[in-house]
């Protein structure tokens, strides 16, 4: 059974790349650009992954993130981000998430899927 991964990234050239690797990689992907809609349309249990940009226009991604555990408490998360986390108001965020839950970009497409690979299976399958 394919893996179902959400995708939010307000970059689009960002969104498609992450997009077309998974989707050759055998994954299920629905992706969005805009953190409102994406919340609008969310379907709780039904991603195994949510692979979310930190620094977005009108929503951060801890916020979405926040946001999203409140609907699905049992989805893993893996945060992008281009530059150095500040944690600010979002320290709460981070004592219950595993170190490997960051990826900074830019990102090679066989380092994000061993990432992936890390944060769904433990390191344990090869897909790709």
């Amino acid at each position: 059974m394919s893996k179902r991964i959400l995708v939010i990234d307000d970059e689009p050239d960002v969104n498609i790349t992450l997009r077309k690797v998974l989707e050759k990689n055998g994954f299920i992907v629905d992706s969005y650009e805009n953190p409102f809609l994406a919340l609008e349309n969310f379907k709780p249990h039904y991603y195994d992954l949510l692979i979310l940009d930190i620094k977005m226009p009108k929503m951060s991604g801890f916020s979405f993130y926040r946001e999203i555990k409140k609907r699905d408490d049992k989805l893993k998360i893996c945060f992008l981000t281009a530059g150095e986390m500040y944690y600010g108001s979002y320290s709460d965020i981070f004592s219950s998430l595993p170190a490997n839950c960051f990826i900074r970009k830019p990102i090679t497409n066989d380092e994000l899927l061993e990432h992936i690979d890390r944060i769904m299976f433990g390191g344990r399958e090869n897909y790709y």
